[in-house]
């Protein structure tokens, strides 16, 4: 409960690199064990009010700051059987699907804890979802990585909870070409 931001940076973080390999996907139709490589840039993260709990939004430092770096990541797009797609970034994958040009990729970590180490009391649950959609267009890709961070308690004596959080950045990036990735076969 107390490591919040952490989770939600983290979460963040794979669903934006998630996001990346989708974008690979959607340059000439990938078949099963097909991939992409590419290079994506992160701009600024916007904030929902409730990632400032208890707080109703940023202080005044916080929203008063500015900063025009970008985030960089190698994202690796790559097709699985039955047109299931995976977007891989920082040793994280998530599953998603193509429309098109326009590819949609989710996961969801769901962490139960109970009040009482025996599994009594009340049942407090941390919910991290992220979603990445992505546009190709040639061998370049733009799009949106989000994550949603919710929180709910279920039994007697439940805490406050804080308003759920979503984060998220928008990208853009292009393909890598003559790159191959390297398989160890034990």
């Amino acid at each position: 409960m107390s490591n919040r931001n952490g989770a939600r940076s983290s979460s963040f973080l794979g669903g934006a690199l998630l996001l990346a390999a989708a974008c690979s996907m959607g340059c000439g139709g990938l078949s099963a064990g097909d991939y992409v490589i590419y290079r994506v840039a992160f701009g600024e993260q916007s904030s929902s009010d409730g990632c400032y709990y208890p707080n109703d939004g940023p202080d005044p430092n916080t929203r008063s700051d500015s900063n025009t770096f970008l985030a960089a990541e190698t994202f690796v797009l790559y097709a699985g059987v039955e047109d299931t797609f995976y977007l891989e970034a920082t040793g994280v994958a998530l599953e998603g699907t193509a429309d098109g040009d326009v590819y949609s990729f989710g996961g969801k970590d769901v962490d139960v804890e109970y009040q009482n180490a025996d599994g009594t009391g009340y049942k407090f649950t941390t919910t991290t979802s992220t979603t990445v959609e992505m546009t190709m267009d040639g061998a370049s890709v733009s799009g949106t990585s989000s994550t949603k961070l919710s929180q709910s308690c279920k039994g007697t004596g439940c805490p406050d909870l804080p308003p759920s959080c979503t984060q998220s950045r928008d990208f853009i990036g292009t393909e890598v070409e003559d790159l191959e990735l390297e398989h160890a076969v034990d």
